[in-house]
């Protein structure tokens, strides 16, 4: 009983961790989805706050934009005790199912599945309760509801019941064979869960489902061609570098990385592997992430290189022997140089700016690209402002 009280306690911890703000999903015409908010609507785009931070997507690309649920019912809720009956009901059911007491966890929502108005509350009741079916290996009960999730669900619901949906069509006697046309020998490598896996019914086993699910992700992640992989592969430094070098002096230099669309790709693939299982994407998340800043650290050192061929520090303009101030074509000369450092340093610094929020997002995990973008960056507009400030000087 401690036990479930302790898992219980978690669960709420969770919970309360929902947040109760205004968010929306962009569903894309290829079924693809993201989730954030939005920030800006216009004829042609749509701007949108994403945990990947501001993305665009194009109108014409779009299927629908829907409301995202969350359980903001449960947001101002202080202790376990506070909760509504049908949160506590799902959360000590959740406690239950861990222990493996599966009908006992089922007998706790069964009353509430039909009576809570929040629809956050009753999607969990709904997957706790397909996740049950499945071990108890009641398979016609748990695939009747994954249909039902398929065709009516949110898109995270119909991303997660179509990876269920298809393991079990590959392999029909809910044995552990194939993920995809992938072989399990290819991915269960304890020879003791390779031997279980190949009996009927294995899928019962949650150690198992999630082996089968995790392979499904990494197949999502990996495999395909909008993962991180495809990702990486579509990077060219010298087509990245003429890019912001062209873009415009102002605005949001993302619309303009050449990259942008197979970053789009690669991130709602994270979103449909997080809506398969929870927050197993965490890791090819940084990846994504690391990869692209590694890409852009190579252009900022050969922008930098460029913009340093203009700097004015060393350059001695024509100046006058007597008064030792800039003859009219030494002043000339002095601030073309000037103009020409502070034109060539824009790609730089807004690359930078571009940089530093895109390391905000995981302050922890990239706490060193984050600290020596942040230094570098600081010095770099130090060295700007100190030009501008040169550039009207009389005396060099």
């Amino acid at each position: 009983m401690g036990r479930t009280k302790l898992r219980a306690g978690s669960l709420l911890a969770a919970v309360l961790l929902l947040s109760s703000a205004r968010a929306e999903i962009v569903i894309l015409k290829d079924g693809t989805f993201i989730e954030g908010s939005i920030k800006l609507t216009t004829k042609t785009n749509i701007r949108m706050d994403t945990r990947f931070g501001m993305r665009t997507f194009k109108v014409a690309d779009i299927d629908r934009i829907v409301e995202s649920i969350n359980d903001s019912s449960s947001a101002s809720q202080k202790t376990f005790a506070d909760l509504p009956a049908a949160t506590r009901a799902i959360l000590n059911a959740q406690a239950e199912y861990d222990l493996g007491q599966y009908e006992k966890a089922l007998s706790r929502i069964e009353p509430f599945k039909d009576k809570s108005e929040n629809k956050a509350v009753r999607m969990g009741m709904d997957w706790l309760t397909i996740d049950i079916q499945e071990r108890l290996g009641r398979w016609d009960e748990a695939k009747k509801m994954l249909k039902d999730k398929l065709e009516s669900g949110t898109a995270a619901e119909k991303t997660r019941a179509k990876a269920h949906l298809d393991i079990f069509e590959v392999n029909p006697q809910y044995d552990l064979r194939y993920v995809g046309e992938k072989h399990a020998r290819n991915f269960l490598f304890e020879e003791d869960l390779r031997n279980k896996a190949k009996e009927p019914g294995a899928l019962r086993d949650a150690k198992i489902m999630r082996a089968a699910l995790e392979e499904y992700c990494e197949q999502l992640l990996v495999e395909n061609k909008q993962g991180v992989l495809a990702f990486a592969e579509k990077l060219d430094s010298k087509t990245t570098l003429e890019a912001i070098k062209k873009a415009p002096g102002s605005g949001d230099l993302s619309l303009h990385l050449p990259y942008n669309e197979q970053l789009n790709k690669a991130e709602a693939a994270l979103m449909k592997s997080q809506a398969v299982l929870g927050d197993y994407s965490s890791a090819f998340e940084l990846d994504l992430a690391r990869t692209e800043i590694d890409h852009l650290f190579d252009v900022f050192f050969t922008l930098l290189g460029e913009a340093v061929r203009f700097s004015p520090e060393g350059f001695i303009p024509p100046s006058d022997r007597g008064s030792g101030n800039l003859t009219a074509d030494g002043r000339r000369q002095w601030q073309q140089r000037c103009d020409q450092f502070l034109d060539a340093m824009k790609p730089v610094s807004r690359l930078l700016d571009y940089l530093d929020a895109r390391t905000e997002l995981y302050p922890e995990a990239l706490r060193d690209f984050r600290k020596l973008i942040v230094e570098v960056n600081a010095r770099i507009k130090e060295n700007i402002r100190a030009v501008k400030q040169a550039r009207d000087r009389t005396r060099v």
